[in-house]
């Protein structure tokens, strides 16, 4: 289990060390210029200790009136101001914090909000913290998801990057709050220039959201084979994009291909293409029982 934590204290070197030391890997610290936020002399500390840093812009966010279009808009151009000015690389995640209980016709405001915060931050990735339900409202609303214990009424979302589980505790002379790290949160730190490749070994279908690509709905068009850069990763999906930093097209890398048959081929001639067996075929494809009888139209799985 790969441990991370949040603090509203200023880290210094020594704390850094041990906090490190107790076998964090994360630290979630605060963008902006209040008594709890982080400047770059601090950011430079934590990457040298070998933590990996995860940013957050909070200004108040712990009830609903707090959640306008243009609160997220001013919000989201903030967040980049500060960001900047930290060293914070292009293509990382701020997290955005929906720190109280919301439910039902509520999360329709929480959407308006987030939507403004995306328009107003292009170079960096939207991170969302909040409930279990918030996770789900917000699903594709955000590209990062950070789970908190509270309201979540012991309901974890299998999609999230981060779980808070415990509040308020002393390790190392430093007030934090736990969390496990359940896959890449959109960190920054010295390995963040390398960017992520995934080659696509053959044509899939291009989706607009995660949940379309795992479902395999409102297909918006293909992908063709080739390396792509990975901008995000949910549900076991993956969204891949030519141009770094920017999202590209949510893909299943499970999805099943299919092929169907033109007159004239023959079932050696299918394995050849997509470099496989006619054993491999026939065990996808039961209904074959004889390789010489396959007929146009016919649906292959591969």
């Amino acid at each position: 289990m790969t441990l991370g934590f949040d603090c509203a204290t200023k880290l210094t070197e020594k704390m850094a060390r041990d906090l490190k030391g107790a076998g964090f890997e994360y630290a979630a610290r605060y963008l902006g210029e209040s008594w709890k936020s982080f400047d770059k002399k601090e950011a430079e500390i934590i990457q040298k200790a070998g933590i990996k840093l995860i940013s957050i812009f909070q200004k108040s966010a712990n009830k609903l009136s707090y959640f306008t279009e243009k609160q997220g808009s001013m919000d989201g151009k903030d967040a980049e101001k500060w960001a900047k000015a930290v060293g914070q690389p292009e293509g990382t995640a701020i997290y955005f914090a929906v720190d109280c209980d919301m439910t039902g016709k509520q999360m329709s405001t929480i959407q308006s909000y987030f939507l403004a915060v995306k328009k107003q931050l292009p170079s960096y990735k939207v991170g969302i913290y909040g409930s279990y339900a918030v996770m789900y409202a917000m699903e594709n609303y955000a590209d990062y998801f950070w789970q908190t214990y509270a309201w979540s009424r012991g309901e974890v979302a299998p999609f999230i990057h981060m779980y808070q589980h415990e509040n308020n505790i002393i390790i190392e002379g430093v007030n934090i709050d736990r969390n496990r790290v359940m896959q890449s949160p959109g960190h920054w730190g010295s390995e963040t220039t390398k960017i992520n490749k995934y080659t696509v070994q053959q044509e899939l279908g291009a989706f607009m959201t995660a949940t379309d690509a795992k479902v395999g709905n409102n297909q918006k068009g293909i992908v063709k084979p080739g390396t792509y850069s990975i901008f995000n990763t949910s549900q076991g999906m993956i969204n891949v994009t030519k141009e770094e930093g920017k999202p590209g097209s949510w893909i299943n890398p499970h999805q099943e291909t299919v092929h169907i048959v033109s007159s004239g081929e023959t079932l050696t001639k299918i394995a050849k293409t997509y470099s496989t067996t006619i054993q491999a075929i026939q065990a996808k494809n039961p209904q074959i029982k004889n390789i010489n009888l396959i007929y146009a139209g016919q649906v292959i799985k591969i």
